[in-house]
């Protein structure tokens, strides 16, 4: 199994799930590098994301592609 410590190694989308409201959002791969840096690491994309429906950012999933 392969593990994915920075964003920019990520080979498909990323997708982020609320924990607190259910909402996901998919972002291409493109879409987090852009939008969180390619040397962001994953711990720390999930301490900064805000869930846009509630504002919640507490037990954030995030699931990616290898």
């Amino acid at each position: 199994m392969t593990t994915i410590d920075r964003v920019g190694r990520l080979k498909g989308p990323l997708t982020i799930h609320c924990g607190n409201c259910g909402h996901a959002a998919t972002w291409a791969r493109e879409e987090a590098v852009r939008r969180l840096g390619g040397a962001c690491m994953i711990p720390d994309a999930k301490r900064v994301l805000r869930c846009s429906a509630c504002g919640g950012g507490r037990h954030r999933f995030i699931y990616f592609s290898t």
